[in-house]
């Protein structure tokens, strides 16, 4: 009976251990199939003299000398494409490993998190193709982290401080405790929000609260 139990949670493990092997070789696909594109792409339409376009190519050096200005976009889209997918692939892992201490919405976040801190990175690689300046480029990416520090700050902070709880673990599952004025038993510790159990409701209290709150905990008196 326990053994049938137990053969949902062992599969539901194995599928998410195939899912982040399957996420892993993506990416590797990804980046190497970038890599070989780039590689071709300038093999072919460099930027060597006229007269040393490859022998077999040589029947169409004049479209490719043509060709070769657009040879910049060219780059910024392999890189663009190939990033994102790698990017949703990298995403995807972040998503399973965060559903191991966190609730589906609280895994989602982070995802989505990591995909716009992903995309801002992908953008820099993309702008240095066009030979943006330091200056601009430092001055773009601090705008938009900026931006996105101020839109997921809330976020981050009931992120940081749910890790912070289940490092520390002031508390344990089935403690009865007091803080920002509500009593209950622990029932679960998220990365956003605490659990408590008050018998016909659940109390959901924000971990940053949780952190910076003077917490309760009933003490047994069992020896």
């Amino acid at each position: 009976m326990s053994v049938s139990c137990m053969r949902p949670d062992i599969a539901g493990v194995e599928e998410k251990l195939r899912s982040i092997r399957r996420g892993g070789y993506k990416v590797i696909l990804y980046v190497t199939t970038l890599i070989l594109s780039l590689s071709i792409v300038n093999y072919i339409f460099g930027e060597a003299p006229f007269t040393e376009v490859p022998v077999f190519l040589q029947p169409y050096r004049e479209s490719i000398m043509l060709m070769r200005p657009l040879l910049i976009y060219v780059r910024a889209a392999l890189i663009f494409i190939f990033g994102y997918l790698a990017l949703n692939s990298i995403c995807t892992i972040i998503y399973i490993y965060a559903l191991r201490v966190a609730d589906r919405n609280t895994a989602a976040a982070i995802k989505s998190l990591a995909r716009i801190s992903g995309i801002a990175i992908l953008l820099g690689l993309v702008g240095s193709v066009f030979n943006v300046s330091p200056a601009a480029a430092l001055t773009i990416g601090s705008f938009g982290g900026m931006i996105v520090g101020f839109a997921f700050q809330t976020t981050m902070t009931h992120v940081i401080a749910g890790v912070f709880l289940l490092i520390t673990r002031p508390f344990s599952y089935g403690d009865t405790i007091t803080v920002a004025g509500q009593t209950g038993v622990v029932k679960e510790i998220r990365l956003m929000h605490l659990v408590l159990d008050a018998g016909e409701e659940e109390i959901l209290i924000p971990s940053g609260t949780v952190v910076t709150q003077i917490l309760r905990r009933k003490v047994s008196q069992q020896n």
